[in-house]
């Protein structure tokens, strides 16, 4: 406690430099023996907390007392919550009401101190006040955050969202919890700029086309050229050494007038060559990205199943079909391992039988759910993309703008995954590799612009984030 109050004392003077005068509201548990620990601190240094309890004081016994009684030896006086709200102005404040053992919605006089919090400048400590610290959605009420000090490591709500809305900038203070009492905790990687930097391996001055890998991408049926545009030209601007576009006879004429670097084979209709012939070679395929759900479709998507065993990205169309028809879901249960499936919510709900708000309740859960019931690496695709591998491993993204919530985000982001499997990478590390690069580039991107950016904006910044991931 008092480590953790001495760090989020630290980061609210580097946050409100001028914050002489300050409230912290307390609830009556261990959150609030943070605050009072916090309050202590800051009267010692010269400054004026003001510290009150919205309903009950901490128990006898408890630390939280201790605190409390070390706070009102120094001679500070606690605050009414009455007297408190009836003051004006908009001093910075402290969310000290509860943390992330709450699990049902603000009660009275909590809901109130909710609200009142949310309308100043307020910082929240380990989690807003009446967030889901596990799901990130509020449970009722809940204190709209300017900055969150949590504590050891991130708590996942605040990562995902509404949450990261609710949390504002999020500050992770060290208080010396050793591994061993993670063991058997959920934990994420969090996809950000400390996990993305000296990233990617080395590629070796001398690597030609074919290091750097071979993908086949099922892509494009002939009203979607768009779609194989996009995919190809991500996985073109993320290091794919060799591209073969596999689609309709119209698209697979024209797709390197559009990308020069790419190769077109006619792979979907009556005039569709040898599929493996067009895999020969390769290092990994995408399907999916404007391929349609027609019969011709499906039979290429058939054909692609029973040949290919090597890493495989299913997305878009290609998880509809496979969604509804049974002997693809039953050419998918007998892989190994190699399957990396990207479904948006929707799709993912009609993977799994359910509703996409059901599975958006608990991200996290969502995509443990898939990734088990398809033993394969699933990126869900939210607003903060949770990966999950069958070997239990997971991570969220949490780079990106709302500017790339626009049709063709999730070609890019297929192509850009392919590429990183076609140069070696395992499932998991491709998937996250290539989620964050994605994001990066959305944010670069945004720069000049984020309402109206394009995906292909997003697309010619690939390089540039693929470049900050290097060593």
């Amino acid at each position: 406690m008092e480590r953790a109050s001495l760090g989020a004392w630290k980061v609210f003077r580097e946050i409100f430099p001028e914050g002489r005068e300050f409230t912290v509201l307390c609830g009556p548990g261990a959150n609030g023996g943070d605050g009072l620990a916090l309050a202590r601190h800051a009267f010692l240094d010269g400054f004026c907390p003001k510290v009150c309890f919205p309903g009950k004081l901490p128990a006898e016994g408890t630390l939280s007392h201790l605190q409390l009684a070390r706070l009102l030896a120094l001679g500070l006086a606690i605050l009414s919550w009455d007297e408190l709200r009836s003051t004006s102005g908009a001093l910075p404040a402290v969310d000290a009401l509860f943390g992330t053992g709450l699990s049902r919605p603000l009660a009275v006089p909590y809901d109130a101190a909710a609200v009142w919090l949310s309308a100043r400048p307020t910082l929240s400590l380990d989690l807003p006040s009446g967030l889901d610290g596990r799901t990130g959605h509020p449970l009722g009420a809940v204190v709209r955050a300017a900055v969150t000090v949590t504590f050891g490591r991130p708590k996942t709500g605040s990562l995902l969202d509404p949450g990261r809305d609710v949390t504002g900038a999020l500050h992770v203070v060290d208080i010396g919890i050793p591994e061993v009492c993670w063991e058997g905790e959920e934990s994420l990687a969090v996809l950000d700029e400390n996990w993305a930097r000296g990233r990617l391996p080395v590629r070796a001055r001398g690597a030609h086309k074919g290091a750097a890998g071979k993908a086949v991408l099922l892509v494009g049926a002939s009203e979607y050229f768009g779609a194989a545009v996009l995919a190809s030209s991500a996985a073109l601007r993320s290091g794919a050494g060799l591209l073969v576009v596999a689609s309709t006879q119209e698209v697979a004429g024209k797709i390197s007038l559009a990308v020069p670097e790419v190769m077109g084979r006619v792979a979907i209709g009556p005039e569709a060559g040898d599929i493996g012939q067009i895999l020969s070679g390769a290092r990994a395929v995408l399907a999916g990205p404007g391929l349609g759900r027609s019969g011709a479709a499906e039979d290429a998507l058939t054909r692609l199943l029973e040949l290919w065993q090597g890493p495989l990205v299913l997305d878009a169309d290609a998880l509809n079909l496979v969604s509804e028809r049974q002997p693809l879901q039953n050419l998918l249960a007998v892989r190994s391992g190699t399957l990396v499936l990207t479904p948006h919510p929707a799709e993912a709900a009609r993977l799994l039988g359910t509703s996409a708000p059901e599975l958006l309740a608990d991200p996290v859960a969502a995509a443990r759910r898939l990734s088990e019931g398809f033993a394969a690496v699933v990126v869900f695709k939210t607003a903060t993309p949770v990966i999950a591998s069958p070997d239990g491993r997971l991570a969220v993204g949490v780079a990106g703008h709302f500017g790339m919530a626009t049709g063709g985000s999730g070609d890019a982001l297929a192509g850009t995954l392919v590429a990183r499997l076609a140069e070696g990478e395992e499932p998991f590390a491709a998937a996250c590799q290539a989620v964050r690069a994605h994001a990066r580039a959305g944010d670069l991107a945004g720069k000049t612009g984020r309402r109206g950016m394009s995906v292909t904006d997003l697309v010619t910044a690939l390089p540039q984030a693929w470049e900050e991931m290097e060593p």
